[in-house]
C-alpha cells in the first residue's frame, strides 16, 4: 500500500484490528483490518486483511492485534502508524470525558452521535496527531483499578496467565538488551502503565519499536511450551506486548530522546456490532415473492421474556392459514444468540413463517423511558419505532407477548384501516374505571389525555397499525419524546389513545380478550357501559386472542383465568421447563459481572469503605491492598 497525499499534510494510518464484522467510523485515516484472516471462517469485505503480503496471520491466536501491527510494518507506508481495536478507540475530540477506574470511557454504539462526540473523523484525528511523536492511552494505576501492588501482581492476578512467562520474556529482554533492565524493573515493579496496547507513532519510531518487539516475542514463543494453555493463555504474547510497550517507551524517554508524547483517553464501545436494517421479505427470502400474501406481525421482548414470546409465536402459527406467509419480527435489544437459535429451530416447522429480530437499542438508548406499572416493561415503547424500522410496510399487526393466539391473525390484518391510524379493541378495564363513583379515571382521561370521549379508550396489546397514518402523526423522535413523560398511568397505551383520537377503528372484542385478573371482570369490567360489557362476555366464549394483561400470569399462577389454554400451547415450546420453573418460583442463575471487585458492589462494608476511604484516596489504595491479601490475591 503506497503512501499518497494531495498536499503537504502527513499521511496518518490508524489500523483498527478486528476479528468481527462490526461498525467502523467513515474515515480515510481509520483503516479496518481483519486479523487472523488466514484461518477465519468468513472473509470481511471492504477492509484490509492481515494475511496478504508479508504477514504472520497464522499466529493471531497468540499474537492477537499484533498481527495487524506486523502487517502494517511490512506492507504499509505512512508518516504515522497507529493501532486501536474494533471496540476501543482513542478519543480525538479534545474534550475530557468521564472514565471508569479502568481508564476507559464507556459508551454503547458506534454511530453518528458518538463519532461526533469522540472526534472519530479525519479532521479531529489529524488535529490531535500532527506534531506529536508518540500518542498512547492515559497512564493508569493498577492500585486504582483493584488494589494491586504492582504490574507483576496485576499480571499474575489473571488466572489464565502464568507469571513465569513474564519472567521469561524479562530474561530474554535483559539478555538481548541489557540496557533495558532498569526500565523493565521500574515498569514491572511499579504500579502505573498505559494499557490496551493502543498507540500512534511516527514512522521511524514505529519501525524501531517493531524491530525491537517482534524478535523478543518470536524467541519467547520459540522457547515456551504452550501446548496445554487455554484459549486466553495462548494470547500470552499479546499480553506481554502490552507490558513491553511501556518498557520500550520508558527506556527511550530515559535516554533523552526528547519525544513529544501525548496521552489520549480510550473510549470503549460496548456494542460495536453492525446495526442491521430489515429488508422487505421478498428480498430477504427468495421463496416469498408475493408481498400481497404477507402478514407482518411485530412483537417486543427482552431475553427474560423469551419463553412467553415463544409461546405466543407457537400459538399464532398453530392457527395460521397456509395461504399466507407470516413475517414475524421481534424488536429486542438483549435476546441471546442461543435463545434466538432455539426460537428459529422451533419456527422451522412452519414453511409459511419467517422469524426475524431487530435490535432497537441504538435508537432507544438516548431516551429516558420508564413505566409506572411493575408488570409493564420498557419494551412496550418499542412499537413507536416500527414506522421507521419497517419502512417497506404501510400496515402491520402489533402483539404483546403475554398472550396466546387462538385464531388466524390474517383475518385481523385485513381489517380496513384506510384513513385511520389504529384498529383496536376498547379497554373494558379503563371503561369500567370511568364509571367509578370517585371520577378519578374520567378526570385523568379528560385532563391528562385530553380525550373528548373517554369511552373510546382502546387496549394497545393487540393493534393493527396503519403506518402511513402513524408517520403523519409523529416522527419516531417525537413519539419517544412524548413517551419520556413519566406521568402516564398506562404509558404508551395512554399516549396512543391521546394522539390517535378520531383515527381508530374498533374491532370485535374476541381479538383482545383480557383474562379475569384478580376478579376484575366482576369488580371493574361490570361497571363498563352495558353494550361493551355484554360484548366482552360474549367474546370469552370463543376468544381469537387471549390476553393475560395484568400481574396474574399463567406462568406464575397456573390456576388463573384461561391458564389451561395457555399451557396447551406452552408445553410444546423449547422453553416449557423454564416456564414451569417460574411457576415453582425458581429464578434463573445469576451471571457474575465481567470485572471481579475487591469490595463487591453489594457488600455490606462497601458504604462504609466509600465514606472512610473514598475512591482515589491513599486510604482506598491501602484498603484494597489489604483486602487482596486477605482474599489470597496478593
Amino acid at each position: 500500500m503506497d503512501k499518497t497525499t494531495s498536499d503537504s499534510s502527513p499521511v496518518i494510518n490508524i489500523f483498527v484490528a478486528s476479528h468481527k464484522d462490526v461498525e467502523y467510523p467513515e474515515s480515510s485515516i481509520l483503516r479496518p483490518i481483519q486479523v487472523g484472516a488466514e484461518n477465519a471462517p468468513v472473509r470481511f469485505k471492504n477492509v484490509l486483511h492481515d494475511d496478504e503480503g508479508d504477514n504472520i496471520s497464522d499466529v493471531n491466536p497468540m499474537y492477537c492485534e499484533l498481527t495487524a501491527q506486523y502487517w502494517a510494518w511490512k506492507n504499509a507506508d505512512a508518516d504515522y502508524y497507529g493501532f486501536c481495536h474494533y471496540r476501543r478507540y482513542f478519543d480525538f475530540s479534545g474534550t475530557p470525558h468521564e472514565e471508569n477506574i479502568y481508564g476507559e470511557i464507556l459508551d454503547d454504539y458506534i454511530d453518528e452521535g458518538t463519532i461526533r462526540e469522540y472526534g472519530l473523523d479525519d479532521e479531529h484525528i489529524a488535529n490531535q496527531v500532527e506534531g506529536w511523536d508518540v500518542i498512547v492511552s492515559p497512564v493508569n494505576s493498577v492500585r486504582r483499578m483493584d488494589g494491586y501492588a504492582n504490574l507483576k501482581a496485576h499480571y499474575s492476578s489473571n488466572k489464565h496467565l502464568h507469571l513465569k512467562d513474564l519472567r521469561h520474556v524479562y530474561d530474554i529482554l535483559c539478555r538481548r538488551h541489557p540496557e533495558y533492565r532498569d526500565d523493565a524493573d521500574a515498569v514491572l515493579n511499579g504500579h502505573e502503565a498505559s494499557f490496551c496496547n493502543m498507540f500512534i507513532m511516527r514512522k521511524d519510531i514505529f519501525f524501531d519499536y517493531c524491530e525491537w518487539l517482534f524478535p523478543l516475542l518470536d524467541e519467547f514463543t520459540a522457547t515456551t511450551d504452550m501446548s496445554y494453555y487455554d484459549v486466553e493463555g495462548l494470547r500470552t504474547p499479546g499480553h506481554l506486548a502490552e507490558r513491553l510497550l511501556n518498557i520500550y517507551l520508558k527506556h527511550q524517554l530515559r535516554m533523552g530522546k526528547g519525544w513529544k508524547v501525548k496521552h489520549l483517553q480510550c473510549v470503549h464501545f460496548m456494542f460495536p456490532e453492525k446495526t442491521q436494517s430489515l429488508k422487505p421479505l421478498n428480498q430477504a427470502r427468495d421463496n416469498v415473492a408475493d408481498m400481497n400474501r404477507i402478514v407482518p406481525v411485530v412483537f417486543a421482548a427482552d431475553n427474560a421474556y423469551v419463553p412467553m414470546l415463544t409461546t405466543t409465536l407457537y400459538s399464532l402459527m398453530e392457527n395460521a392459514s397456509r395461504g399466507f406467509h407470516y413475517d414475524l419480527i421481534v424488536l429486542e435489544r438483549n435476546i441471546s444468540a442461543y435463545n434466538k437459535t432455539l426460537m428459529q429451530n422451533m419456527m422451522a416447522q412452519y414453511p409459511n413463517a419467517t422469524l426475524r429480530f431487530f435490535d432497537v437499542d441504538p435508537i432507544i438508548g438516548d431516551y429516558t423511558l420508564t413505566t409506572s406499572n411493575a408488570h409493564i416493561s420498557v419494551e412496550t415503547y418499542y412499537r413507536f419505532l416500527i414506522q421507521d424500522a419497517l419502512p417497506f410496510y404501510d400496515r402491520i399487526i402489533y402483539l404483546d407477548s403475554d398472550l396466546i393466539v387462538n385464531g388466524d391473525v390474517a383475518d385481523l390484518y385485513h381489517t380496513n384501516v384506510d384513513g385511520k391510524a389504529i384498529a383496536a379493541v376498547r379497554d373494558l378495564d379503563f371503561l369500567g374505571n370511568l364509571n367509578m363513583p370517585d371520577g378519578k379515571r374520567r378526570e385523568y382521561a379528560e385532563n391528562k389525555l385530553g380525550m373528548t370521549n373517554p369511552y373510546d379508550y382502546f387496549q394497545a396489546g393487540v393493534l393493527v397499525m396503519n403506518l402511513k397514518e402513524m408517520r403523519k402523526l409523529h416522527s419516531v423522535a417525537e413519539w419517544l419524546t412524548i413517551a419520556s413523560d413519566p406521568d402516564y398511568i398506562y404509558n404508551d397505551q395512554d399516549i396512543l389513545n391521546q394522539e390517535c383520537q378520531g383515527k381508530v377503528v374498533y374491532i370485535d372484542y374476541a381479538w383482545d380478550v383480557m383474562h379475569d385478573c384478580a376478579d376484575r371482570v366482576k369488580n371493574i369490567f361490570s361497571f363498563a357501559p352495558a353494550p361493551a360489557y355484554k360484548a366482552y362476555l360474549e367474546s370469552r366464549k370463543e376468544p381469537k386472542i387471549l390476553h393475560y394483561a395484568g400481574f396474574d400470569k399463567p406462568w406464575k399462577n397456573p390456576w388463573c383465568d384461561f391458564a389451561p389454554l395457555y399451557w396447551q400451547y406452552a408445553q410444546h415450546t423449547p422453553f416449557a421447563l423454564q416456564l414451569m420453573a417460574q411457576v415453582a418460583g425458581i429464578e434463573p442463575p445469576h451471571t457474575p459481572a465481567h470485572h471481579e471487585r475487591v469490595i463487591a458492589e453489594d457488600s455490606p462494608i462497601r458504604k462504609y469503605a466509600d465514606k472512610l476511604a473514598p475512591i482515589g484516596s491513599k486510604q482506598r489504595e491501602l484498603l484494597k491492598t489489604v483486602a487482596r491479601k486477605v482474599q489470597g490475591k496478593e
